[in-house]
């Protein structure tokens, strides 16, 4: 056995290349292969939104919009507004003199003067929007529950940081007596275009950003969420399961089964192929509820009365025909440890034996071996000749090949 680095970056980048081979491309254009994308990334179908609104809170445009907030503050845009002032103690503005000279004849006070003051006003479109997205980052930032003090990542801190700065600016006395007005795109497209393009285009690249990812729900958008915040956020252990589950796709479809893009089947990722003899495999990625039905482990709990049990969980389960027997099952479990490969091995044997007693009804039919556990690392080689395997991701396709496709 051989402990090996793990380098985060490249993990990611690994797993960004090669999600979206195994989600249709079609139903990534209709919107469902995006829920899948979200549900490899232990994202709920429901949170899907949650996951655009977090990629918006943590986007460089709304990084560039809170800190060129100070400076804009002090430059902010102007509208002219004329108003009629009558009054006989001062003069402010141009004076109209052919209302002055009417007001004189009507009043009889020859001292009264009517002027056209001249009051500039921030109720103005670039400002409208400038507080349209500057609530929204506030009210997301609150909502998403990431800006408590005892979250310590990154992406926390940013977007605490969003927060403390948006309630600061939303104070501003001049910002605050702003009227709320949603914007229009012809409203958009004048500021785009107009004098404070410049002064106001993190303005409008931030609300541009507000708009696809929270309002309007752009499906490329949230492919870049998915992409980005998705695997960025997600922890270590989610991110080795989904390279095996991938590299466990790649091996079968290498030896004869022809597996179909991965899907959302009752409330489980799943994918399904047959092999040209016509037998068929299943594959489920964190089934919820499990294809392998209760666990006594839930039952006793149950009996106990407990009431919130989670269902044992293997991350893969693979069902398929074999040619002695009507159908094999393998459980497969992935562990990631930072203390090396040996510990990872240990844990993931431990769930394998755990389950075999849990779910040992649904397991009975089926020949040995029945679990793999796949160790973060490299050169375990698995054993063939027991009920459980384990090995390193450089054996996962050899164990594969033994078990599943030639037996």
């Amino acid at each position: 056995m051989q402990n090996l680095p793990w380098d985060r970056q490249t993990r990611i980048k690994e797993i960004r290349e090669k999600i979206w081979s195994y989600v249709s491309p079609s139903s990534v254009r209709e919107g469902p292969g995006l829920v899948v994308a979200a549900a490899l990334l232990g994202w709920p179908a429901d949170d899907i939104t949650t996951l655009a609104q977090l990629h918006f809170l943590l986007s460089p445009e709304v990084r560039d919009f809170i800190e060129h907030l100070p400076e804009l503050a002090r430059r902010l845009a102007t509208a002219s507004s004329y108003e009629r002032e009558v009054s006989n103690e001062r003069i402010r503005g141009a004076v109209n003199w052919g209302q002055t000279m009417t007001s004189r004849s009507t009043s009889g006070d020859p001292r009264v003067h009517v002027t056209n003051p001249v009051e500039r006003a921030h109720q103005t479109a670039e400002n409208e929007l400038l507080v349209h997205v500057l609530d929204a980052i506030v009210r997301l930032a609150q909502a998403s529950g990431w800006d408590r003090p005892d979250m310590k990542s990154e992406p926390a801190g940013a977007i605490r940081n969003h927060l403390v700065e948006g309630k600061k600016w939303q104070n501003n006395r001049v910002l605050a007596e702003i009227k709320r007005v949603s914007p229009r795109p012809q409203t958009l497209a004048r500021i785009a275009s107009g004098r404070t393009a410049a002064r106001y285009g993190h303005v409008v690249a931030a609300y541009e950003k507000l708009d696809a990812l929270v309002e309007r729900l752009d499906r490329l958008a949230i492919r870049s969420a998915i992409e980005e915040v998705g695997l960025v956020t997600a922890q270590e252990h989610v991110l080795f399961e989904l390279l095996i589950l991938f590299q466990s796709i790649a091996a079968l479809d290498a030896h004869g089964w022809q597996l179909q893009p991965l899907r959302l089947f009752h409330g489980a990722v799943h994918t399904h192929g047959f092999r040209s003899d016509g037998r068929r495999i299943d594959v489920w990625y964190q089934p919820a509820p499990s294809p392998l039905g209760n666990s006594r482990y839930a039952e006793v709990l149950r009996h106990h009365g407990f009431r919130q049990v989670r269902e044992l969980r293997p991350d893969l389960v693979v069902r398929w025909q074999s040619s002695s027997i009507a159908h094999r099952t393998l459980l497969i479990e992935c562990k990631f440890s930072e203390h090396g490969v040996a510990r990872a091995a240990r844990s993931a044997l431990l769930d394998l034996l755990a389950y075999r007693r849990a779910f040992e009804t649904a397991l009975a039919n089926s020949e040995p071996p029945y679990g793999l556990g796949v160790a973060w690392g490299a050169d375990l080689a698995p054993q063939l000749d027991g009920e459980v395997m384990l090995c390193t991701p450089d054996h996962l396709e050899a164990a594969l090949r033994t078990t599943v496709t030639h037996r």
